[in-house]
């Protein structure tokens, strides 16, 4: 295991995540793009009973990055500043929100910042069509292309489960306890560093989950039990500076702090992707470019 948090602490490990936003397309560090209503909050990042929750709320609040008045709030945490990893085991174990207009994710972005595409989209929750979009973005910027798929039996608002991410050289596999719910096997699989992301957001009517309306619930929550990043074989190499950057490809010296490497997780049996799900009307969409509209 070459990252973990548990989140057993009462606060945010700063070590670990920040709360901004800094990669291509964003329109500030707490304000995404148009796709989004919601600007968010410190304050809207929570810990419960060793789970970390991100509240979304209808309030309203002037911001200053970027400036302006914002009728929702969001929360959201990321490891750019801390974390990077390319190929490995990614892991979480969640329970959703739902409602229409609430859209809360479990993502990679690369670590280079004015780098877009990729994305990987591991659990993005398209709650107002009860849509789970398991997803890569790939391509130019200018000409983004998404391999995308929409499960629709998730239960992802019922209970805590597992989603995960299996990523190899040309290989790229997504889990839902455990089982096996999509494959791609291309040359557009990413093979540079990736940093982990999680929000939960509010729609615009540009958005894939659609505006809230009076039937959505607020404040809503999503919730995290773990991360849980692993790499296997030799030692994992980690740099003794503020970017965990872990790399198990790279032929460049070994850094002198070591962390031993864990054993493989268990292995899901082979079960065929589910097909993509049927996609409602406007303007609930799949795929869509969930993080960057440039």
């Amino acid at each position: 295991m070459v990252f973990s948090d548990e989140f057993g602490a009462p606060q945010l490990d700063a070590h670990k995540w920040i709360t901004t936003m800094h990669f291509a397309g964003v329109l500030g560090e707490r304000f995404h793009n148009f796709s989004y209503l919601n600007y968010n909050l410190d304050e809207n990042v929570l810990f419960d009973n060793g789970v970390l929750q991100l509240r979304a709320e209808r309030k309203t609040t002037q911001g200053t990055n970027p400036a302006g008045v914002y009728q929702y709030t969001g929360g959201l945490v990321s490891t750019e500043k801390s974390f990077a990893f390319k190929y490995g085991y990614i892991e979480m174990r969640a329970k959703y929100p739902g409602g229409r207009g609430v859209w809360p994710v479990f993502w990679l972005m690369p670590n280079d910042a004015k780098a877009w595409p990729p994305e990987f989209d591991i659990a993005e929750y398209y709650a107002g069509a009860g849509i789970m979009h398991n997803g890569l973005c790939h391509g130019d910027v200018r000409a983004p292309k998404w391999d995308s798929t929409g499960i629709t039996d998730s239960k992802a608002e019922l209970a805590f489960h597992t989603y995960a991410l299996e990523w190899s050289p040309g290989r790229a596999v997504w889990y839902q306890d455990g089982v096996m719910r999509k494959t791609v096997e291309a040359a557009y699989v990413p093979d540079a560093p990736m940093y982990i992301i999680l929000n939960n957001g509010v729609s615009s009517q540009f958005g894939p989950s659609g505006l809230p309306n009076d039937q959505t619930v607020f404040p809503n929550f999503f919730e995290i039990d773990y991360v849980r990043v692993y790499q296997l074989g030799t030692p994992v190499v980690v740099p003794e500076n503020a970017l965990a950057m872990i790399d198990p490809t790279s032929t460049a010296p070994a850094a002198p702090k070591t962390v031993a490497a864990a054993p493989s997780p268990a292995t899901p049996a082979p079960v065929p992707p589910v097909a993509p799900a049927p996609v409602p009307t406007a303007p609930i969409s799949l795929p869509v470019a969930g993080a960057v509209i440039p």
